[in-house]
């Protein structure tokens, strides 16, 4: 299988959605995959398009958007996931 589920609690109050970010490096450095949910009742995310048998690490965030742009939260914690 070369992907995995993302799940995290829902942040509907001040957020407009959340952005996932999985990379090979955990400095985020190196073959890195941005995904946007731009609904913020969404709590859960299928990864694809990964490599077999690699360890990822993954963070995410949540934005919102407002007249003056997008705000952003700080990243959550690094969780890693390898891929079978």
């Amino acid at each position: 299988k070369k992907a995995f589920t993302v799940t995290w609690k829902k942040q509907t109050t001040g957020t407009t959605g959340y952005q996932i970010q999985c990379s090979l490096k955990k400095n985020f450095k190196l073959g890195v995959k941005k995904i946007t949910i731009k609904k913020n009742t969404q709590t859960k995310k299928k990864v694809t398009g990964l490599k077999r048998g690699k360890k990822y690490y993954v963070r995410i965030r949540t934005y919102k958007k407002t007249a003056d742009g997008t705000v952003y939260s700080s990243w959550s914690k690094v969780k890693s996931v390898k891929t079978s």
